[in-house]
């Protein structure tokens, strides 16, 4: 009636074929894994994992070297800047001390004028 036979027996037939691919899945992951460690264990496993492990090792070394070159070059500029910058605000103050400087020689170097109040010595 309705079907129900033919949908329990669907439902049978795809339960045993669930059971059938997880069976083979268990099987092809044990493979797998044993495949792993086969090749791990191998010369040629043990080589290309060497291999690997040093490429990894440069790579992470250059990155170390570009990071703290460019780190570097950025303190560098920076303190250069700095510099420059010390430079250019101390340059108008010396030329201004100069000015003033020169300025007062001239008032010290030239004679003071006798004023009316003293008398001449003749």
């Amino acid at each position: 009636m309705f079907g129900i036979k033919h949908m329990q027996h669907q439902r049978d037939a795809l339960y045993l074929h669930t059971k059938q691919l997880e069976k083979h899945a268990e099987q092809s992951r044990k493979k797998a894994q044993k495949s792993a460690i086969d090749m791990a264990s191998s010369p040629v496993g043990l080589l290309a994992s060497f291999v690997m492990g040093a490429t990894t090792q440069t790579d992470m070394a250059k990155k170390a070297r570009r990071n703290l070159l460019n780190g570097a070059s950025r303190d560098i500029l920076s303190f250069l800047s700095a510099q420059v910058m010390t430079y250019m605000a101390a340059q108008p103050q010396d030329a201004t001390s100069k000015a003033e400087e020169s300025a007062n020689d001239q008032a010290s170097a030239s004679p003071a004028a006798p004023s009316d109040d003293t008398p001449s010595q003749l």
